[in-house]
């Protein structure tokens, strides 16, 4: 990830939150996979319309993350930019970077029962119970 102080800060809140709601410390790379996997909740429209937000750069930065995830995320990942760039054009298409800031955007704007939701969702996908995610 490449982030600014205000994007590390907006990923420590959504993974505060996150191993709160969950009630367990969780690798940052779950909050990540958690985040992109919301995105397929989420209009092409509504992530286009992120995408081109003013606010993503000042979250973008020179400080390069890496949480770690699943290689499954890709998948995720290039669903959303399908989806947002067949909603509107996004040129140039969208670095991945960006798309998971956006995820992590729209993550801090879910309710904490979707939140949830989501996260059993992913634990589903990857084959274990939401106990041991």
């Amino acid at each position: 990830m490449q982030l600014s102080a205000e994007g590390i800060q907006l990923f420590l809140r959504g993974h505060c939150r996150l191993c709160r709601l969950v009630g367990d410390l969780l690798p940052h790379g779950a909050t990540l996979y958690v985040a992109v996997a919301g995105l397929r909740h989420a209009s092409g429209e509504t992530i286009a319309a992120c995408l081109l937000d003013p606010e993503l750069d000042r979250l973008g930065g020179r400080i390069v993350r890496y949480v770690g995830t699943s290689p499954a995320l890709a998948d995720h990942v290039e669903d959303a930019i399908a989806r947002a760039t067949t909603a509107q054009p996004v040129h140039p298409t969208p670095q991945v970077w960006k798309t998971f800031l956006v995820a992590l955007m729209l993550l801090e704007e879910r309710d904490d029962r979707r939140l949830l939701k989501i996260y059993d969702e992913v634990c589903g996908e990857i084959g274990r119970s939401p106990s041991d995610c």
